[in-house]
């Protein structure tokens, strides 16, 4: 059994009349590998930079909770990657990161596989995605018992996040991280922390084992409150006759009538409607869409691209990949006419119309609220479906009016990026040129991205490192491969990985895959000892637990236990566990069964 070296007990944080924490209770043992997640604004950021602020003694007055306790193990060494790294702006890069405890040559190897800025340069002459990977690798070169990193692989190409997440899942501490890459939670996390309406669920296992028990979750808390619904309606018309409240079991159901009603979600405590995104088409295409014939574009000596041939044909939804200044963004600049090529030709056909959400969002200006930011001195949003007033636009892009009247200046990254998004929309455009869209999304967004562009009816170039988003979206990968090479792949993200050029991986001879070891055959086998009294034991086990669903669903049945609203909660979700327990130990009988027959 591992030791939990970190605990975190019933954490409540409040910002002015918005409660981001209530109740956060997690613990963090000797080798976990935790991904934690939850919507823009959740409260993920300011849990993590809480528990590391008491672990590391420090004093932000703004990071003390209200209430809760957080203890952790004597000695405990931490290491901290924030969004926004603090750093020494005079030290230079690689005196940042020389640590005792770190030799030479792997300090060299970190520095090469983030693709650090040269070991000389000046912290302060940075870019915050560049301080960004030097405070990672830095991290990344202690001997933390505990590492805390809030979205580390933004800023990173695909090829460098597949590196660190081989590095973090051999980590020999634990782990936490803040992230909304899928795939790097998929292949890194153990276990997934949710942050939802303040509080903090966990379940065990990967990214996909998440999205399971998520919904059996929320579908749980949906028959609570179908319930409680229920009790009332059932006593509603008795309620109103107005029953004398002389006797003591009148006036005990009338005080669990009023415990029901009493017990309605608060707005912070209700599931959040699910964001949709319809995304308006803009006029019929062309038959040029975009044409680029035999286009090279060199800068600052280097070529970025080599005689690029590219023509774009109806549904197309192209993602554009490759290092983090390989050139993506300035063919992106070439398509829009933005700048020129040094040769060939760039076509964008008569009747393309295209959107640019463009990677700076400069675009957006602070000193105007999200309503007229968006608005932009119009009431009305045209949308395939017909117009929609800006307002209520705002709240389908999960904007309520709080945040609508916000100025744009006070949002976060991930808001700010919505805001951009809902521009976007408002413009409308039947080619869609989106740079690194989902920078700072959360889960829900993303989703809503994903399943607005797949059903979109123009055509969609797409600059994104998000292998998960890329894989659900494009259906073609153009690839940035170095020295100026440019090559489109057809299908999805994960078609084009398999077929990718290997660097530094030579091809055997013949070429083929190599051969696997034959496996040896492996015959019928009886049951163990310990196998043949559990099945012995099976039924009975069967039956108590089918007792306990019935006993439950009894208790269900009971008016009463809406008083308290805490406990009927738990006792539907004890039911739900009970039926899934029933239905395990089927499965185990019948596996058993099989094996002694």
């Amino acid at each position: 059994m591992t030791i939990a070296i970190l605990t975190v007990q019933g954490l409540e944080k409040s910002f002015g009349t918005r409660q981001v924490l209530s109740g956060a209770s997690f613990a963090v043992h000797e080798r976990d590998r935790i991904g934690m997640i939850g919507a823009n604004g959740a409260g993920k950021s300011t849990l993590l930079a809480m528990i590391v602020q008491k672990a590391m003694g420090g004093d932000d007055p703004i990071l003390e909770p209200d209430k809760g306790i957080v203890t952790w193990k004597r000695d405990l060494r931490l290491e901290y990657v924030p969004q926004e790294p603090e750093l020494d702006v005079e030290a230079t890069v690689r005196a940042t990161l020389e640590r005792k405890e770190a030799a030479e040559h792997e300090i060299d190897a970190i520095s090469d596989a983030l693709k650090l800025p040269p070991a000389g340069n000046t912290i302060g002459n940075l870019s915050l995605g560049e301080r960004r990977r030097v405070a990672l690798a830095r991290a990344l070169l202690g001997r933390a018992d505990v590492l805390a990193l809030d979205e580390p692989t933004n800023h990173l190409d695909a090829t460098t996040v597949e590196w660190l997440e081989t590095r973090l899942a051999a980590w020999p501490g634990a782990l936490i991280v803040v992230t909304h890459d899928r795939y790097f939670l998929d292949k890194v996390a153990t276990r997934i922390l949710e942050v939802d309406r303040g509080r903090v669920h966990s379940y065990d296992g990967d990214y996909g084992e998440f999205l399971l028990k998520q919904a059996e979750r929320l579908s749980t808390e949906a028959e609570a409150e179908y319930q409680r619904v229920s009790f009332i309606r059932r006593e509603i018309d008795w309620i109103r006759r107005g029953p004398p409240a002389r006797t003591t079991k009148a006036k005990a159901r009338i005080d669990r009538f009023d415990a029901a009603v009493g017990a309605k979600p608060t707005e912070d405590d209700k599931v959040p409607s699910q964001l949709t995104l319809r995304l308006p088409v803009g006029p019929r295409l062309g038959s040029t869409i975009v044409a680029l014939d035999q286009v090279s574009k060199s800068l600052g000596g280097k070529i970025l691209v080599k005689d690029l041939t590219l023509r774009m044909k109806p549904g197309d939804r192209i993602g554009i990949i490759g290092e983090n200044g390989a050139g993506k963004t300035t063919l992106i600049k070439m398509i829009l006419g933005l700048e020129p090529p040094d040769s060939g030709k760039v076509t964008m056909g008569i009747n393309t119309k295209p959107a640019y959400l463009e990677q700076g969002r400069t675009e957006l200006r602070d000193d105007l609220t999200v309503l007229e930011e968006v608005g932009d001195g119009n009431d009305y949003v045209e949308l395939p479906d017909g117009r929609s007033h800006v307002r209520g636009f705002l709240k389908m892009m999960a904007f309520p009016d709080s945040v609508a009247d916000t100025k744009v200046g006070k949002l976060s990254g991930g808001e700010r990026n919505r805001v951009q998004l809902a521009r976007l929309l408002r413009r409308g455009g039947n080619l869609l040129i989106l740079d690194e869209p989902t920078n700072d999304l959360d889960l829900p967004t993303l989703g809503a991205l994903e399943d607005g562009l797949t059903t979109f009816g123009g055509c969609a170039l797409i600059v994104s490192h998000d292998r998960w988003f890329l894989d659900r979206v494009v259906t073609a990968i153009l690839a940035f491969e170095g020295d100026g090479k440019v090559t489109l792949y057809e299908g999805s993200y994960a078609f084009y990985a398999e077929r990718r050029p290997q660097r530094g991986k030579p091809r055997s001879e013949t070429g083929s895959a190599p051969v696997a070891p034959r496996a040896k055959p492996v015959g019928p086998r009886k049951l163990t000892f310990k196998e043949t009294r559990e099945l012995a034991g099976m039924e009975e086990a069967i039956a108590a637990a089918e007792a306990k669903v019935r006993e439950l669903e009894a208790a269900l049945a009971d008016p009463a236990v809406f008083t308290d609203w805490a406990k009927a909660q738990a006792v539907t979700a004890e039911l739900e566990q009970t039926r899934t327990d029933v239905e395990r130990l089927f499965a185990r009988w019948q596996e058993l069964d099989a094996i002694g027959s």
